[in-house]
C-alpha cells in the first residue's frame, strides 16, 4: 500500500503480522526446536532485544557448514585457531565472519552485504543456524541473487560477553568503528574475494543498534553503498516531542528534536517494567557525557544526517522495518526519520510489524525479509 501525504514521494508502507512475515521456507521441526531452546536461554539471560548472539558461541562451524549450500569462512578466534584480521585503525585483531554463496566462483563478481549486529551481542549473531540456513536456502533456490556477506564485530572489547560495550558502529570513545568498516572490512573482502566494484552492488543490513550504524554509514558514505536495510533500528536518537516525552508515539505536529540530555532517562522496559534500561547505558561509552553530548550524537544520528549530508531523491535505496510495539519506542524514531526524509522528497520503503516487539521473535522473522529486500535492490552477480 502506498501512503500519500502532503509531500511526494512519501514512504511505501506494508503492514505484516510478526508470525507471518518472512517465514516461508523455514526449516520446520528442527528450527522450531532450536527456537524454543534459544528462547529459554535468552530469558535466563534477561533478553534485551537480541541477546541471542552469545548463545551461538556454541555453534560447531564445521557442522553448520555441512548443512549449508554455501559456506561460512572463519576469520575469528571463536573456534580454536586465531584467524582474526589485524586492524591498524583499532590497533588490535578483530573477528570477522564471511559467507560465500552456493557455487561461489572467482570467475563471477558478486554483490556484497555488510551485516551489522546489535547491542548485547557480537559477530556470533550472524551464526544463528535458523536464519543462516534460511538465507542460504533463499540463494540456493534462486529467490535472491548469490551474495557475499561480511559480519564484523562491533564491540569495544572484542570478546564474547553479554556485557561487551557496543560501538554503535561509529567513530567514538572506544575506537573508530565507522572507519574500520569502510576502510578495512570492505577493502579486505574486495581484496580476497570476487566482489562487484559498483556502489550499487554493496549494501548494509543492521539490526537494532546495528541499524543505527548501518543507516548512518550508508548516508555518510553514499559513494560506497547503494542500499541499506534496518530492522528495529534507533534512527533518531534525538527523538522527543513538545511535551518533553520520549515515549510518545510519533506525531509530526508535536515532534521536536531533543535539546537536553538526561542520562538516567528510562528508554526501555521489559517484563512489566522489572527490567529497565537507561539511555546512558548506550550513549556514554560511545559519546561520553556533558553539555555537548547531543551535538556529538547528531554527527552520526540518521535523522540529523538526512539534512547534514544533504540527502536527495534517488541517491540511495533505504528500507526501514520496525516493530509496532517496540520496547525502546524505536518505532517512533523510525517514523520520524522517514518523515524527515519525505520532507526532502526522499522515498523510503517501510515495513511495520504491528504486534512486533523489540525481541527475538521479531528479529528472527524479519531478518530474512530484510535480506530479501536487499536482494531485489543490489546489482546481481556477473561474469568477470
Amino acid at each position: 500500500m502506498r501512503v500519500e501525504g502532503d509531500r511526494q514521494p512519501i514512504f511505501h508502507l506494508e503492514a505484516v503480522r510478526a508470525e507471518d512475515a518472512g517465514t516461508s521456507g523455514f526449516d520446520g521441526k528442527d528450527r522450531a526446536m532450536s527456537r524454543r531452546l534459544v528462547v529459554v536461554f535468552a530469558l535466563v539471560l534477561a533478553t534485551r532485544g537480541s541477546a541471542r548472539g552469545q548463545l551461538f558461541d556454541m555453534v560447531n562451524l564445521d557442522r553448520l557448514n555441512g548443512k549449508l549450500c554455501g559456506k561460512v569462512v572463519d576469520q575469528t578466534w571463536n573456534h580454536g585457531e586465531d584467524r582474526r584480521i589485524f586492524s591498524p585503525i583499532l590497533g588490535r585483531p578483530r573477528d570477522l565472519y564471511l559467507y560465500l554463496p552456493p557455487g561461489y566462483s572467482p570467475s563471477i563478481a558478486y554483490p556484497l552485504v555488510v551485516f551489522l549486529h546489535g547491542a548485547d551481542v557480537d559477530e556470533h549473531d550472524f551464526l544463528d543456524p535458523g536464519d543462516l540456513k534460511e538465507l542460504d536456502g533463499m540463494m540456493a533456490r534462486g529467490e535472491i541473487p548469490p551474495t557475499v556477506i561480511a559480519a564484523p564485530d562491533g564491540t569495544y572489547q572484542g570478546r564474547n560477553r553479554l556485557t561487551s560495550t557496543h560501538s554503535l558502529w561509529v567513530n567514538g570513545l572506544g575506537g573508530r568503528f565507522e572507519d574500520h568498516v569502510v576502510d578495512e572490512v570492505v577493502p579486505y573482502v574486495e581484496a580476497n574475494y570476487s566482489i562487484r566494484p559498483e556502489r550499487e552492488a554493496r549494501g548494509l543490513l543492521g539490526i537494532s543498534a546495528g541499524g543505527f550504524g548501518a543507516m548512518g554509514l550508508a548516508l555518510k558514505h553514499r559513494d560506497a553503498f547503494g542500499a541499506v536495510a534496518t530492522l528495529a533500528g534507533p534512527l533518531n536518537m534525538r527523538y522527543y516531542n513538545c511535551r518533553g516525552r520520549y515515549g510518545a508515539d510519533f506525531d509530526p505536529a508535536t515532534y521536536r528534536p531533543r535539546t537536553e540530555y538526561n542520562p538516567d532517562e528510562i528508554i526501555a522496559k521489559y517484563y512489566l517494567g522489572f527490567l529497565r534500561r537507561k539511555v546512558k547505558d548506550f550513549i556514554e561509552p560511545v559519546y561520553g557525557d556533558g553539555p555537548d553530548v547531543l551535538a556529538r550524537i547528531a554527527r552520526d544520528n540518521p535523522a540529523d544526517l538526512v539534512e547534514s549530508t544533504d540527502l536527495r531523491p534517488n541517491q540511495i535505496r533505504m528500507y526501514v522495518n520496525y516493530a509496532g510495539q517496540d520496547n525502546y519506542n524505536f518505532d517512533a524514531q523510525a517514523l520520524s526519520f522517514v518523515w524527515l526524509a519525505n520532507l526532502r522528497g526522499v522515498a523510503v520503503d517501510v515495513v511495520k510489524v504491528p504486534r512486533g516487539r523489540h525481541n527475538l521473535p521479531y528479529i528472527e522473522t524479519q531478518e530474512p525479509v530484510g535480506f530479501r529486500w536487499l536482494g531485489r535492490h543490489l546489482l546481481p552477480p556477473v561474469a568477470r
